[in-house]
């Protein structure tokens, strides 16, 4: 095999990592078993600032996390005689995250007092707080379960039971013919660390961002899907190896969408300010009594988690063409239709139908509901890669183009002053002399085009001083993103909801300071409280890893370096004790300036230790 070969297939088995031999159950090894089970605990590596909360000091515990992963493979295809290929995978997921039983008491203290509602839904008829239903946040693991009339859909759902099926489907082949059938993750886009190429299918993102606090490939949320391949020939001039790939992800059995960490409450939620500052700045303090306080005395916030409603509508689906060409370029095309993965908020009308002064004989408060939406977008893109002899590595290349992504300009989707635009409001305000002007009573979402792109380089070698027996592995890539929306039309942008940090906190969105009853009616949103997303953003992500001790040692680092101030530096060791038990250490060092794409998370360094036991 040519070099260049043996190099792609050797960092494509470290982007896989460390499997697990199968034990095999027939004596023709057609059906086999295989786990993963881990425990890892994290402790936090230096104080949290302001605008953390919960608060979290040095050496507190900020995870600790159970996994078990069983997989059963088997292979068919010699107990029929039609089609090549028939064979299946079953692959369980079981979690347990304890710090919300026995980790610092802050995070149950949060989650038990809260004064927002978090709440999930695929419709909205009603103000969501109504169930005063909270996610339980040991539960936000499980996939998003069917929401009906206020239940987490019925007992012996998979939201239920100890384990969720992570992957479960069957394979298909017959001459140029291969179908696969069943829950399975599709990845065409790059996600060396941060993948933002990467979005056919959603992230959790509970533990904030993947493939820094949490492995890419778990945090990668597989579909129900229906997914096709045809070989389209062999060789045609400089063309080779030709293929075409369909999937679909049917909207009516699937719209699973990637899941956000409870805000004020989980140790990696984004900074947010109190509620109470944003409430206070509501209440204008020479209101007192009256009809206005009734109405704005007791205002709670409430987030609702929109989830996409199931009908083919909602349809995720793609096309991809691939081919090899001049026998050494990898080459790729594609369009795919999907759910951004960062949902982004919006203002919904203003609820009193609990305010007693609405509605004689009603408790409750007032409530300002945000919604995260989940849009769908477009994404064209290619990619492709080869081996330069010049560089004496691989040279990997990718682009895509987003359209119509849901996007976030404050004054469009956070609207302050339209909550005193509610038609009652406007009535109460009007009786103590207010004029409110008319308008409409929620927020709404804009929508950007962006274009997505990668430069990578990686490539094997030696540096005997520091290593005189194994070679090292060096994977790189420059990432951007351009908001062609922003360039071309002036529109002011800003990174989905986040406002920016303060020596206390975060800044509230409004002009609350100062205000008066009499000047209520000047309430608005300022945008320059809101992270800004700078029309062209990007990052520089390199990995370098090599190995001692017959493969036993493998030390390896990663860096994330934002040209905007930010990184963030991974530190790991993972010692191979046996084929069956691993020990891994890791240094997660995050800091720099407060912006996009891991600023927000700047004072969460942490140290953490996982043991991994393979059934092999």
């Amino acid at each position: 095999m040519r070099w260049h070969r043996v190099a792609a297939a050797s960092l494509t088995a470290l982007a896989v990592g460390n499997a697990a031999h199968a034990y095999y159950l027939d004596g023709a090894r057609d059906f086999e078993v295989r786990a993963r089970l881990y425990t890892e605990g994290a402790v936090a590596a230096e104080e949290s600032e302001p605008q953390t909360k919960p608060h979290r000091a040095p050496f507190q515990l900020v995870e600790h996390r159970t996994f078990f992963n069983p997989e059963f493979e088997g292979r068919l295809t010699r107990h029929q005689g039609w089609l090549d290929d028939l064979s299946f995978r079953l692959a369980l997921w079981g979690f347990y995250d304890g710090i919300y039983d026995y980790g610092p008491a802050q995070y149950d203290r949060a989650r038990n007092s809260i004064k927002g509602r978090l709440s999930q839904g695929h419709t909205l008829t009603s103000p969501v707080t109504h169930t005063d239903t909270l996610i339980d946040l040991r539960k936000q693991y499980t996939y998003q379960p069917d929401y009906v009339l206020g239940n987490y859909g019925d007992p012996g759902d998979a939201a239920d039971l100890p384990f969720r099926i992570n992957e479960a489907y069957f394979n298909f082949a017959k001459g140029p013919v291969f179908v696969r059938v069943g829950r399975q993750t599709i990845s065409w886009g790059e996600s060396d660390t941060i993948g933002l190429l990467d979005a056919n299918n959603p992230f959790n993102l509970t533990m904030g961002i993947p493939g820094v606090f949490q492995d890419v490939d778990e945090a990668r949320i597989p579909l129900w899907t229906l997914r096709g391949t045809y070989s389209l020939f062999d060789s045609w001039g400089p063309f080779s190896s030709a293929y075409a790939e369909t999937y679909l992800v049917p909207g009516s059995i699937d719209t699973t969408v990637s899941q956000v960490p409870m805000p004020l409450a989980s140790p990696y939620s984004p900074p947010q300010g109190d509620p109470q500052s944003l409430i206070a700045g509501l209440i204008p303090p020479d209101v007192q009594g009256g009809l206005v306080k009734p109405v704005l005395g007791s205002i709670q916030l409430g987030l609702f988690d929109h989830l996409p409603s199931r009908t083919m509508k909602n349809s995720r689906y793609g096309f991809r063409l691939g081919s090899l060409i001049a026998r050494d370029y990898t080459t790729s095309v594609w369009y795919y239709r999907t759910f951004a993965n960062q949902p982004v908020p919006r203002f919904l009308p203003l609820d009193l139908s609990r305010a007693p002064i609405v509605h004689p004989g009603m408790t409750g408060p007032t409530q300002v509901i945000t919604e995260l939406h989940h849009g769908m977008v477009d994404v064209f893109g290619g990619a492709t890669s080869f081996f330069s002899e010049t560089l004496n590595g691989i040279v990997r290349s990718e682009m895509e183009y987003f359209h119509d992504e849901p996007a976030f300009i404050p004054h469009l989707n956070i609207p302050f002053e339209r909550l005193l635009a509610a038609p009652r409001v406007r009535t109460l305000l009007a009786a103590l002399g207010q004029k409110i002007p008319a308008g409409k009573t929620e927020g709404e979402i804009p929508r950007a085009d962006i274009l997505r792109f990668e430069l990578g380089y990686d490539r094997f070698f030696f540096f005997r001083p520091l290593n005189p027996a194994n070679s090292f592995i060096w994977v790189t890539a420059y990432v951007g993103q351009w908001n062609l929306s922003e360039t071309f039309t002036n529109q002011d942008f800003r990174f989905g909801g986040q406002q920016k940090a303060t020596d206390t906190g975060t800044r509230v969105g409004a002009n609350t300071t100062g205000l008066s009853l009499k000047t209520i009616a000047k309430l608005h949103t300022v945008d320059t409280d809101f992270v800004d997303l700078y029309p062209y953003e990007s990052f520089f992500q390199s990995h370098l890893e090599t190995a001692y001790m017959h493969g036993r040692l493998t030390p390896a680092i990663t860096a994330v370096i934002g040209l905007n101030g930010t990184y963030v530096l991974p530190i790991g060791l993972t010692y191979r004790y046996s084929d069956s038990l691993l020990f891994d250490l890791k240094y997660v060092a995050l800091g720099g300036a407060f912006q996009f794409p891991t600023g927000f998370f700047r004072d969460r360094s942490q140290l953490a230790a996982r043991v991994t036991l393979l059934l092999n």
